[in-house]
Protein backbone atom coordinates (compact mmCIF):
# COMPACT_ATOMS: atom_id res chain seq x y z
CA UNK A 1 0.00 0.00 0.00
CA UNK A 2 1.67 3.18 -1.16
CA UNK A 3 0.59 6.74 -2.05
CA UNK A 4 0.55 10.42 -0.96
CA UNK A 5 -1.65 13.40 0.19
CA UNK A 6 -1.01 16.96 1.35
CA UNK A 7 -2.31 18.53 4.53
CA UNK A 8 -5.60 20.18 3.72
CA UNK A 9 -8.00 22.69 5.18
CA UNK A 10 -11.58 21.53 5.61
CA UNK A 11 -13.85 24.54 5.90
CA UNK A 12 -16.45 22.46 7.73
CA UNK A 13 -14.36 20.76 10.37
CA UNK A 14 -14.84 17.11 11.42
CA UNK A 15 -13.05 16.37 14.67
CA UNK A 16 -11.36 13.04 15.42
CA UNK A 17 -11.00 12.48 19.17
CA UNK A 18 -9.76 9.77 21.50
CA UNK A 19 -10.78 6.13 21.11
CA UNK A 20 -12.75 4.39 23.84
CA UNK A 21 -11.43 1.48 25.91
CA UNK A 22 -13.26 -1.70 24.93
CA UNK A 23 -13.27 -5.01 26.72
CA UNK A 24 -10.05 -7.01 26.66
CA UNK A 25 -9.24 -8.34 23.20
CA UNK A 26 -8.45 -12.00 22.77
CA UNK A 27 -4.73 -12.72 22.47
CA UNK A 28 -3.25 -14.09 19.24
CA UNK A 29 -3.27 -17.58 20.77
CA UNK A 30 -7.06 -17.43 21.30
CA UNK A 31 -7.89 -17.52 17.57
CA UNK A 32 -10.85 -19.36 16.06
CA UNK A 33 -8.79 -21.83 14.03
CA UNK A 34 -5.48 -21.99 12.21
CA UNK A 35 -7.02 -22.09 8.74
CA UNK A 36 -8.94 -18.85 9.37
CA UNK A 37 -5.66 -17.10 10.17
CA UNK A 38 -4.36 -17.87 6.69
CA UNK A 39 -7.04 -15.80 4.94
CA UNK A 40 -7.59 -12.05 4.84
CA UNK A 41 -10.70 -11.47 6.92
CA UNK A 42 -12.39 -8.97 4.63
CA UNK A 43 -12.95 -8.30 0.94
CA UNK A 44 -12.60 -4.61 -0.01
CA UNK A 45 -15.75 -3.17 -1.58
CA UNK A 46 -15.18 -2.64 -5.30
CA UNK A 47 -16.86 0.77 -5.49
CA UNK A 48 -14.29 2.42 -3.25
CA UNK A 49 -11.31 3.31 -5.44
CA UNK A 50 -9.95 6.43 -7.16
CA UNK A 51 -11.99 7.95 -10.00
CA UNK A 52 -9.39 10.37 -11.42
CA UNK A 53 -11.40 11.22 -14.55
CA UNK A 54 -14.52 12.15 -12.60
CA UNK A 55 -14.84 15.93 -12.23
CA UNK A 56 -18.42 16.10 -10.92
CA UNK A 57 -20.66 13.99 -8.72
CA UNK A 58 -24.37 14.61 -8.12
CA UNK A 59 -25.37 13.64 -4.60
CA UNK A 60 -28.70 14.34 -2.92
CA UNK A 61 -29.53 18.03 -3.53
CA UNK A 62 -26.09 19.22 -4.68
CA UNK A 63 -23.43 18.70 -7.27
CA UNK A 64 -19.85 18.28 -6.05
CA UNK A 65 -17.37 19.75 -8.51
CA UNK A 66 -13.56 19.52 -8.61
CA UNK A 67 -12.13 22.91 -9.55
CA UNK A 68 -8.52 23.62 -10.50
CA UNK A 69 -7.18 26.90 -9.17
CA UNK A 70 -4.65 29.22 -10.87
CA UNK A 71 -1.88 27.96 -8.53
CA UNK A 72 -2.66 24.39 -9.73
CA UNK A 73 -4.13 23.33 -6.41
CA UNK A 74 -7.73 22.10 -6.36
CA UNK A 75 -10.96 22.79 -4.51
CA UNK A 76 -14.12 20.76 -4.06
CA UNK A 77 -17.16 22.99 -4.54
CA UNK A 78 -20.76 22.13 -3.59
CA UNK A 79 -23.28 23.70 -5.97
CA UNK A 80 -27.00 23.76 -5.22
CA UNK A 81 -29.75 23.78 -7.86
CA UNK A 82 -30.25 27.47 -7.11
CA UNK A 83 -26.68 28.14 -8.23
CA UNK A 84 -25.36 28.94 -4.75
CA UNK A 85 -21.87 27.47 -4.21
CA UNK A 86 -19.48 26.95 -1.34
CA UNK A 87 -16.05 25.35 -0.99
CA UNK A 88 -16.04 22.08 0.92
CA UNK A 89 -12.36 21.07 0.63
CA UNK A 90 -9.16 22.32 -0.86
CA UNK A 91 -5.80 20.65 -1.42
CA UNK A 92 -3.14 19.74 -3.94
CA UNK A 93 -4.91 16.93 -5.87
CA UNK A 94 -8.46 15.82 -5.04
CA UNK A 95 -10.05 12.65 -6.41
CA UNK A 96 -13.45 11.11 -5.81
CA UNK A 97 -12.93 7.77 -4.05
CA UNK A 98 -16.49 6.48 -4.47
CA UNK A 99 -19.68 7.30 -6.38
CA UNK A 100 -22.01 7.68 -3.35
CA UNK A 101 -23.89 4.50 -4.27
CA UNK A 102 -23.04 2.30 -1.29
CA UNK A 103 -23.83 3.66 2.19
CA UNK A 104 -21.11 3.39 4.81
CA UNK A 105 -23.71 2.89 7.52
CA UNK A 106 -27.46 3.08 8.08
CA UNK A 107 -29.23 6.43 8.23
CA UNK A 108 -30.23 9.39 6.06
CA UNK A 109 -27.97 10.91 3.43
CA UNK A 110 -25.16 9.49 1.35
CA UNK A 111 -21.41 9.38 1.82
CA UNK A 112 -18.68 10.69 -0.43
CA UNK A 113 -14.99 9.95 0.23
CA UNK A 114 -12.45 12.28 -1.36
CA UNK A 115 -8.83 11.23 -1.72
CA UNK A 116 -6.21 13.95 -1.44
CA UNK A 117 -2.65 13.47 -2.68
CA UNK A 118 0.33 15.56 -1.59
CA UNK A 119 2.27 15.05 -4.81
CA UNK A 120 5.10 13.04 -3.21
CA UNK A 121 6.67 9.97 -4.77
CA UNK A 122 5.65 7.66 -1.91
CA UNK A 123 3.62 9.90 0.33
CA UNK A 124 0.97 10.91 1.14
CA UNK A 125 -2.78 10.30 0.99
CA UNK A 126 -5.52 11.80 3.14
CA UNK A 127 -9.12 10.59 2.83
CA UNK A 128 -11.93 13.00 3.68
CA UNK A 129 -15.27 11.46 4.63
CA UNK A 130 -18.29 13.61 3.80
CA UNK A 131 -21.97 12.93 4.47
CA UNK A 132 -24.38 14.71 2.16
CA UNK A 133 -27.99 15.10 3.25
CA UNK A 134 -30.12 17.36 1.08
CA UNK A 135 -27.93 20.39 0.45
CA UNK A 136 -25.88 19.98 3.63
CA UNK A 137 -22.33 18.61 3.49
CA UNK A 138 -21.12 17.35 6.87
CA UNK A 139 -17.45 16.35 7.31
CA UNK A 140 -17.09 13.11 9.29
CA UNK A 141 -13.36 13.00 9.73
CA UNK A 142 -10.12 12.85 7.78
CA UNK A 143 -8.13 9.65 7.62
CA UNK A 144 -4.43 10.33 7.29
CA UNK A 145 -3.28 7.18 5.52
CA UNK A 146 0.27 8.25 4.71
CA UNK A 147 1.70 5.65 2.34
CA UNK A 148 -1.40 3.44 2.39
CA UNK A 149 -4.51 2.94 0.35
CA UNK A 150 -7.90 3.07 2.05
CA UNK A 151 -9.94 -0.12 1.96
CA UNK A 152 -13.65 -0.17 2.72
CA UNK A 153 -15.17 -3.44 3.91
CA UNK A 154 -17.62 -5.00 6.33
CA UNK A 155 -14.93 -6.49 8.54
CA UNK A 156 -17.19 -8.01 11.20
CA UNK A 157 -20.22 -8.92 9.05
CA UNK A 158 -22.69 -6.59 10.78
CA UNK A 159 -23.78 -4.80 7.60
CA UNK A 160 -21.85 -1.61 8.45
CA UNK A 161 -18.69 -0.77 6.53
CA UNK A 162 -15.37 -0.15 8.24
CA UNK A 163 -12.55 1.96 6.81
CA UNK A 164 -9.17 0.23 6.92
CA UNK A 165 -6.02 2.32 6.53
CA UNK A 166 -2.66 2.09 8.31
CA UNK A 167 -0.30 3.94 10.60
CA UNK A 168 2.76 4.86 8.56
CA UNK A 169 4.76 6.36 11.44
CA UNK A 170 7.28 3.50 11.21
CA UNK A 171 8.27 4.23 7.60
CA UNK A 172 12.09 4.26 7.41
CA UNK A 173 12.37 3.20 11.07
CA UNK A 174 14.78 0.58 12.45
CA UNK A 175 17.25 1.15 9.56
CA UNK A 176 14.82 -0.61 7.23
CA UNK A 177 14.30 0.54 3.64
CA UNK A 178 10.96 2.04 2.73
CA UNK A 179 9.77 -1.14 0.98
CA UNK A 180 10.22 -3.15 4.20
CA UNK A 181 8.61 -0.66 6.57
CA UNK A 182 5.93 -2.14 8.88
CA UNK A 183 2.63 -0.44 8.00
CA UNK A 184 0.24 -1.47 10.77
CA UNK A 185 -3.54 -1.44 10.16
CA UNK A 186 -5.87 1.16 11.63
CA UNK A 187 -9.54 0.17 11.45
CA UNK A 188 -11.86 3.19 11.55
CA UNK A 189 -15.49 3.13 12.70
CA UNK A 190 -18.02 5.92 13.15
CA UNK A 191 -18.40 7.17 16.71
CA UNK A 192 -21.69 8.91 17.44
CA UNK A 193 -20.41 11.18 20.20
CA UNK A 194 -17.64 12.55 17.97
CA UNK A 195 -19.68 12.50 14.76
CA UNK A 196 -16.54 11.24 13.05
CA UNK A 197 -14.65 8.13 11.98
CA UNK A 198 -11.98 7.15 14.50
CA UNK A 199 -9.62 4.16 14.84
CA UNK A 200 -10.99 1.30 16.95
CA UNK A 201 -8.49 -1.51 16.42
CA UNK A 202 -9.30 -3.59 19.47
CA UNK A 203 -12.81 -4.30 18.16
CA UNK A 204 -11.31 -6.19 15.21
CA UNK A 205 -8.81 -8.77 16.47
CA UNK A 206 -9.40 -10.90 13.36
CA UNK A 207 -7.56 -8.32 11.23
CA UNK A 208 -4.48 -8.66 13.41
CA UNK A 209 -4.59 -12.45 13.75
CA UNK A 210 -4.27 -12.69 9.99
CA UNK A 211 -1.34 -10.25 9.84
CA UNK A 212 0.38 -11.89 12.80
CA UNK A 213 0.04 -15.32 11.17
CA UNK A 214 1.64 -13.86 8.04
CA UNK A 215 4.58 -12.46 9.97
CA UNK A 216 5.12 -15.71 11.86
CA UNK A 217 5.35 -17.57 8.54
CA UNK A 218 7.80 -14.97 7.23
CA UNK A 219 9.90 -15.31 10.36
CA UNK A 220 9.96 -19.09 10.06
CA UNK A 221 10.91 -18.94 6.38
CA UNK A 222 13.63 -16.36 7.02
CA UNK A 223 15.12 -18.45 9.82
CA UNK A 224 15.11 -21.55 7.61
CA UNK A 225 16.83 -19.65 4.79
CA UNK A 226 19.38 -17.98 7.06
CA UNK A 227 17.95 -14.55 6.17
CA UNK A 228 18.84 -12.55 9.27
CA UNK A 229 17.57 -9.26 7.80
CA UNK A 230 14.19 -10.77 6.96
CA UNK A 231 13.92 -12.44 10.37
CA UNK A 232 14.72 -9.18 12.17
CA UNK A 233 12.07 -7.31 10.20
CA UNK A 234 9.46 -10.02 10.92
CA UNK A 235 10.10 -9.89 14.68
CA UNK A 236 9.68 -6.10 14.73
CA UNK A 237 6.50 -6.35 12.68
CA UNK A 238 5.12 -9.02 15.01
CA UNK A 239 5.69 -6.73 17.98
CA UNK A 240 3.96 -3.77 16.33
CA UNK A 241 0.93 -5.73 15.15
CA UNK A 242 0.43 -7.22 18.62
CA UNK A 243 0.73 -3.80 20.25
CA UNK A 244 -1.82 -2.24 17.88
CA UNK A 245 -4.21 -5.14 18.51
CA UNK A 246 -3.99 -4.41 22.24
CA UNK A 247 -1.97 -7.55 23.07
CA UNK A 248 0.81 -5.60 24.77
CA UNK A 249 2.22 -8.37 26.98
CA UNK A 250 2.15 -10.91 24.13
CA UNK A 251 3.93 -8.42 21.90
CA UNK A 252 6.78 -7.58 24.23
CA UNK A 253 7.23 -11.17 25.35
CA UNK A 254 7.42 -12.32 21.72
CA UNK A 255 9.99 -9.60 21.07
CA UNK A 256 12.10 -10.57 24.10
CA UNK A 257 12.12 -14.23 23.06
CA UNK A 258 12.70 -13.77 19.33
CA UNK A 259 14.85 -10.65 18.92
CA UNK A 260 18.47 -11.84 18.98
CA UNK A 261 20.32 -8.85 17.51
CA UNK A 262 22.64 -6.51 19.40
CA UNK A 263 20.47 -3.41 18.91
CA UNK A 264 17.56 -4.75 20.99
CA UNK A 265 17.56 -1.76 23.39
CA UNK A 266 17.76 0.76 20.52
CA UNK A 267 14.85 -0.87 18.68
CA UNK A 268 12.74 -0.90 21.84
CA UNK A 269 13.53 2.79 22.43
CA UNK A 270 12.58 3.68 18.83
CA UNK A 271 9.28 1.77 19.05
CA UNK A 272 8.28 3.60 22.23
CA UNK A 273 9.44 7.00 20.98
CA UNK A 274 7.42 6.72 17.77
CA UNK A 275 4.34 5.46 19.60
CA UNK A 276 4.49 8.54 21.85
CA UNK A 277 4.57 11.01 18.97
CA UNK A 278 1.62 13.39 19.05
CA UNK A 279 -0.33 14.15 15.86
CA UNK A 280 1.36 16.85 13.81
CA UNK A 281 -0.46 18.55 10.90
CA UNK A 282 2.88 18.95 9.12
CA UNK A 283 3.73 15.24 9.34
CA UNK A 284 1.77 13.57 6.54
CA UNK A 285 2.52 10.07 7.86
CA UNK A 286 1.23 10.64 11.39
CA UNK A 287 -2.50 9.95 11.78
CA UNK A 288 -4.77 11.53 14.34
CA UNK A 289 -5.31 8.41 16.41
CA UNK A 290 -5.38 7.49 20.08
CA UNK A 291 -2.91 4.63 20.40
CA UNK A 292 -2.09 5.26 24.05
CA UNK A 293 -3.16 1.72 24.88
CA UNK A 294 -0.05 0.44 23.06
CA UNK A 295 2.05 2.05 25.82
CA UNK A 296 0.38 0.09 28.63
CA UNK A 297 3.10 -1.55 30.79
CA UNK A 298 3.32 -5.23 29.85
CA UNK A 299 2.74 -8.01 32.31
CA UNK A 300 5.15 -10.81 33.14
CA UNK A 301 6.08 -13.27 30.42
CA UNK A 302 5.02 -16.85 30.97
Amino acid sequence: MRGGACASRILLVGVVLLAAWPARAASPDESDDEEAQQREVYIPHAEFRPYPDRAELSVEGIKLIRVERPDRTEALVAREVSGWEHVVLDGYRLTFYNLARTPLRRGPGRHVIVQEWSGGAHCCFDYHVLRVEGVRVQPEGTIRAGDCDLRIADVDGDGILELVACDARFAYAFDLPFAEAPLVPLVYTFRDRDRAYVPDNRRFPQVFRYRIAQERRRLQEAEQQGDARGARRAVISLLLHMLYAGWVTDGWCTFERAYRWADRAAVKHEVLARLRRAPDPDDLRLPTADIGYTLTPPGRCQ
